[in-house]
């Protein structure tokens, strides 16, 4: 099988989270991770937007995703340089929502 990625993928099988708005983020479970992307697991995909905010439980990172691909249970998003702060992710979501 031809291999698409740039970079090579780390499995990481992580609990996280997806903040929807400021008031509702959804559970998921962060398969893998590339230096640019990461494959996400819930089981709606249909209610997460295009652009979202994902944190990563067990690194404590917060990432700008930018949903490639869906599936039914499945994202797989590009992900921007990950902030270490927690407080920083309703920032980055305010700013998602203006673009």
């Amino acid at each position: 099988m031809f291999e698409r990625r740039s970079a090579p993928r780390t499995i990481l099988n992580e609990t996280g989270s997806i903040s929807v708005d400021e008031h509702r983020s959804l559970p998921c479970i962060v398969y893998d991770r590339s230096a640019g992307g990461v494959r996400i697991a819930l089981p709606d995909t249909e209610i997460v937007p295009d652009r979202f905010i994902l944190s990563i439980d067990a690194s404590n990172e917060i990432l700008v995703c930018q949903a490639i691909w869906r599936k039914a249970d499945e994202i797989g998003a590009t992900a921007d340089a990950p902030e270490t702060a927690r407080s920083g992710g309703w920032t980055m979501l305010h700013e998602l929502e203006r673009a």
